[in-house]
């Protein structure tokens, strides 16, 4: 590629970034997208301690009426009256008048519960039924149902009259293991290479940030070509710069901004972490996430997911721009950009085919394909590498076909770009672009 080719992209960059940023469209979304992460750690604080209940807070359940229609005797709950939280609570078993004690709560006595022991083919249901409107909360009734529970569970076995012996050799956990030998006999041992039900989300997350920033980011580009073509912009802006400078200095500067906003993000996210942290509730990250997603995570492989995550975006953003060129008219963009939006949800379905075929069987030859191929390497492969579960000659492997693949762009880019950046009139097919490129 001559230096005189890509002459001039640092005035494209500088003007884009300079024009991106002073948008009205791109401050409000900024705006919006940085409340919204405030606000959605403050109220997932809020509804996730606001669903905990107090030890020796008094549940607003002032009495329980239970109707017990299983084969075992009545429970005595005179060991409730050890919990602060419930030793208000008085209890009557009843044997009949269910309807009309439903009547009572519904109409009046709305601080009161009932409470159904059923029994089907050796399991045990225990219903709760509330008041609609009144005093009694949901969590009220999770509590108090939890304790319950928990002591149906100890009375059951004591009514049974098994020892704790007997119910050791009961409850023992029974685990199977299949091992293969070789001629010989000796064992061989296959190494465990699926990703649990914690991990899969959180590739899952990454996964589709990294596909909302490729299409915003994609988005912005090719909207920024079709309007300097359809306003004849482009035309004075090529006197002096030439077409290849336009779309490097155009991904880049995008690339910078995008750059920019996940940095404030994450910065805005901690923030706010660390005040619900410092509320005495405790961190919402810490709830909302499993504490092993994070074993395998080191500033080593924070680094390299974000140089995949950028080498992906430089790879969609020169395709968006090169469809963008192939349309003159914003009443065409939509249809215009069918190729990129084709390879930003193949690469999207890939990834994610390849994180499920993860969980179930472990590292395959369809993953091994998916963490490599460039279209989905950029989303899968980042969320791997945080969890630890890349090797490095595939990520040396992946990391070198998207390489190749970004230059190859380039080099097609630049054969029809010229063409596409002057051209006006009806969208260009995508056997005509390789026809441009041949003949160039």
């Amino acid at each position: 590629m001559k230096k005189s080719n890509i002459e001039g992209w640092k005035d494209v960059f500088s003007f884009t970034v300079s024009q991106t940023l002073k948008s009205k469209s791109f401050i409000i979304t900024y705006l919006i997208t940085l409340a919204f992460i405030f606000v959605f750690l403050h109220s997932s604080n809020k509804l996730s301690s606001g669903d905990e209940i107090d030890s020796n807070q008094s549940l607003a359940i002032q009495k329980v009426y239970v109707f017990n229609e299983t084969s075992l005797p009545n429970m005595d709950f005179s060991w409730m009256r050890e919990v602060e939280s419930v030793k208000h609570i008085d209890y009557e078993i009843l044997e009949d008048n269910k309807d009309s004690i439903l009547t009572n709560i519904e109409e009046g006595e709305d601080t009161s519960v009932v409470l159904t022991m059923t029994e089907n083919e050796g399991f045990y249901s225990l219903d709760f039924l509330k008041a609609n409107d009144g005093p009694v909360e949901d969590q009220d009734v999770d509590h108090l149902g939890f304790l319950i529970m928990e002591e149906f569970e100890h009375f059951r076995i004591n009514t049974m009259d098994i020892d704790q012996e007997a119910l050791d050799i009961l409850t023992a956990n029974v685990t199977t293991d299949v091992l293969y030998s070789d001629v010989d006999g000796s064992p061989i041992f296959e190494e465990d290479t699926s990703i649990s039900d914690n991990e899969y989300w959180f590739v899952y997350t990454i996964l589709f940030v990294i596909m909302m920033i490729n299409v915003m980011g994609g988005a912005q580009i090719s909207t920024s070509i079709i309007i300097e073509k359809s306003s004849r912009v482009v035309e004075n802006l090529l006197i002096s710069i030439r077409p290849l400078a336009l779309i490097i200095g155009k991904v880049l500067a995008m690339l910078t901004v995008v750059i920019g906003q996940t940095i404030s993000y994450i910065l805005v996210f901690t923030i706010s972490n660390k005040l619900t942290s410092a509320g005495g509730s405790g961190s919402t990250l810490a709830r909302l996430l499993p504490e092993d997603v994070f074993s395998n995570l080191s500033v080593s492989n924070i680094i390299l997911c974000f140089v995949v995550a950028i080498l992906g975006f430089i790879f969609y953003g020169i395709l968006a721009g090169l469809t963008g060129a192939t349309v003159s008219k914003m009443e065409e963009a939509n249809s215009g950009m069918t190729l990129f939006y084709l390879c930003i949800y193949a690469g999207l379905y890939i990834g994610l085919i390849a994180a499920g075929s993860m969980m179930a069987t472990g590292m395959n030859a369809f993953s091994t394909f998916a963490l490599i191929f460039p279209l989905s390497s950029p989303y899968v492969l980042p969320g791997m590498i945080l969890i630890g579960e890349v090797t490095w000659p595939i990520f040396s492997i992946a990391l070198a076909l998207l390489i190749i693949f970004i230059a190859l762009l380039f080099r097609f880019t630049a054969n029809v770009y010229e063409t596409l950046i002057l051209y006006n009139g009806n969208r260009i097919k995508i056997k005509e672009l390789f026809k441009m490129s041949r003949s160039a």
